[in-house]
């Protein structure tokens, strides 16, 4: 019994050190363009977006990642979250994303200053780790306040990695 006990925890005990193992990569650079306000026709306006994903993974695939944004109607949004890069072939890479940050600005509102925002990403990664392809993010505060517009973004993404 005490055999089965020890060699069941040291199985766990690996597999979790096998899952919080850091697994080093070039960190990415993304900038991306496209529209605000996708879903709302009246108030689509441009976007751009800067973001910094960092080359460590914290577990699994799943890496820090922080960023902002500004649309053309003033708008902006500052985040930070996570990102987990699934390879659906040697090339063709979906990535997941989730963060919270600040949103200000003049536009649509949105019903809070915290919001978060979820996508994904589907991109087509070179040999030399550029990416390029397409991503579409929802942002909104989850109802934590009474009001809760939401806001969605289609855009175009160049990755480019990063080596120190």
């Amino acid at each position: 019994m005490a055999k089965k006990w020890f060699l069941g925890l040291a199985t766990v005990a690996g597999l979790i050190c096998g899952s919080l193992a850091r697994a080093d990569q070039n960190p990415l650079l993304v900038v991306s363009t496209g529209t605000w306000e996708t879903l709302r026709a009246p108030f689509r306006t441009s976007e751009v977006d800067v973001d910094y994903r960092f080359g460590t993974d914290l577990i699994w695939k799943i890496r820090p990642h922080v960023g902002a944004l500004v649309a053309g109607d003033g708008d902006y949004y500052g985040f930070g979250g996570f990102v987990a890069d699934i390879d659906l072939t040697s090339h063709l890479v979906l990535t997941l994303n989730t963060a919270a940050g600040f949103y200000g600005g003049g536009g649509y509102n949105l019903g809070s200053h915290f919001e978060f925002r979820n996508g994904a990403e589907l991109a087509y990664r070179f040999n030399n780790d550029w990416r390029i392809g397409g991503g579409f993010y929802h942002i909104s505060n989850a109802g934590i306040t009474r009001e809760n517009g939401g806001s969605e973004s289609t855009l175009i993404q160049l990755s480019v990695p990063i080596s120190w």
